[in-house]
């Protein structure tokens, strides 16, 4: 089965009326959540100004071709590309989809943006468009993994979010089929990322790891343009991305069944807060238990999570997790959050600075919370947790399958715009309320604009 041709001819021959209805308006939510993520990360984003810095300074005074959300700037579009991708998964905050566990859209939308305002005369139908082909072809090459393991090295969800950001970019080129087969080789030679941002407390690589897909995705295209050529099968090929990443622990039919009938990019979760998804079915549980038996941190004896693969990193080691020492830490620490929650009632933008990371109420409670491993909870039940509370008003246990955010717990209207504005505020050049209303509504209605420079204006 050659299923990078198979995947190269579905994006060539799918238009914007092919897509279902609510398909696109799920991306359209998709595209405002990642805008209001994108302001806050200006600000508050690891690491996220400097790639700025570093992107005006290699652009060269190149042409302004492509908006800097957020920084009332303007670059070439790969290097827009670059800062706003940096940005897009610097706050952790971005939409993902369980079953495959990637951020289909982190570095896919900055990488589309930016093309789309380079090109000019592209469609609100035409973005859209090529951000649901990108996500649904990321997550699908994602699906067909047999394993999902860092022990080779590799860190995947950045690695497949790059093929998001090459198709969208491919279908905004009108790129043909043998030109896209190419485009995916020349990316699979340029995207990787290493699983050694797991062992390392200070690096910034876990926030600003889409900038380098975001980027290679539209060299990819760019030389594919060229009509250079690259590999027949670069995904399933003998020594291609399946062979190299996954060592052949694959399903190749996952890819293609149900292609163009069952659409995968509808199925995304939009994170209620910014941090690690692993953590966020302990949060539901610990709020639901809070709301149901009016308990705050003072009552908390003791505390078990039961957590299954892959959120042993949320746990491990214990003391570190307890006593984060940065944002990032703080981000993937079970025990962190779950006290936040108690403590402070929420768990928010804010909750990761160095104040709240050493706040000694939070840290007292820390210290009273343990965890559970269950070797019997693996693929498919990456979001379980069961929260036991020891309290001084009882025992108490909440089992979550489905956090809230989750497509079978999804956020209201009410969270979904508490989130966007409190991203928005936080912008490094801040948008006034009928500013944040305007582009709100037009996100509401990008399918109706004939020109996407209208919108990133409004950036």
């Amino acid at each position: 089965m050659n299923i990078s041709r198979t995947i190269a001819e579905f994006v060539v021959n799918t238009n914007y009326e092919d897509i279902p209805a609510y398909v696109i308006e799920n991306q359209k939510k998709s595209v405002l959540d990642a805008i209001g993520i994108t302001y806050g990360a200006s600000t508050l984003g690891d690491g996220c100004r400097e790639m700025l810095r570093i992107a005006e300074s290699l652009a060269a005074n190149g042409d302004g071709e492509a908006t800097v959300i957020g920084f009332d700037k303007k670059l070439p579009a790969a290097w827009a590309a670059f800062a706003n991708a940096s940005m897009a998964h610097g706050l952790d905050f971005g939409d993902t989809h369980d079953r495959s566990t990637i951020h289909a859209n982190a570095s896919s939308f900055p990488a589309a943006l930016a093309v789309a305002e380079q090109l000019g005369g592209v469609s609100g139908r035409d973005l859209l468009t090529a951000l649901v082909l990108g996500s649904e072809v990321a997550i699908r090459i994602a699906l067909a993994a047999d394993i999902n393991d860092v022990s080779y090295g590799f860190y995947p969800p950045t690695i497949y979010s790059s093929y998001a950001a090459t198709v969208a970019v491919a279908k905004l080129m009108r790129l043909n089929a043998d030109q896209i087969v190419n485009a995916i080789s020349f990316n699979l030679c340029q995207s990787t990322c290493s699983s050694e941002l797991m062992n390392n407390k200070r690096t910034v690589i876990r926030s600003i790891r889409e900038a380098f897909t975001a980027r290679n995705a539209i060299v990819s295209c760019a030389m594919a343009k060229e009509n250079l050529i690259g590999f027949e099968q670069p995904l399933e090929g003998k020594f291609g991305f399946y062979h190299a990443f996954l060592r052949d622990n694959y399903t190749p039919e996952r890819v293609t069944e149900g292609l163009g009938e069952v659409w995968e990019a509808a199925e995304l979760t939009y994170k209620v807060w910014p941090c690690c998804f692993g953590n966020h079915s302990p949060i539901t549980g610990t709020m639901q238990l809070m709301k149901e038996h009016g308990l705050t941190a003072e009552d908390i004896v003791h505390i078990n999570v039961e957590i299954g693969d892959p959120n042993l990193i949320l746990v491990e080691p214990l003391n570190e997790r307890r006593n984060p020492e940065n944002a990032i830490f703080g981000k993937f620490s079970i025990p962190f959050n779950v006290a936040s929650v108690l403590v402070k009632g929420n768990v928010t933008i804010d909750s990761y600075s160095d104040a709240l990371l050493h706040d000694p109420e939070i840290r007292a409670l820390t210290a009273k919370i343990d965890y559970t491993y269950r070797e019997d909870w693996k693929t498919g039940k990456a979001t379980w947790s069961i929260v036991h509370m020891e309290t001084t008003k009882g025992n108490f246990e909440m089992f979550v399958q489905s956090p809230f955010g989750t497509p079978q717990n999804p956020m209201d209207d009410a969270s979904f715009e508490l989130k966007f504005d409190s991203c928005a505020a936080k912008a490094f050049s801040p948008r006034t309320p009928e500013q944040l209303a305007q582009i709100k509504q037009s996100v509401r209605a990008l399918e109706s604009l004939a020109d996407i420079r209208s919108f990133t204006a409004l950036l």
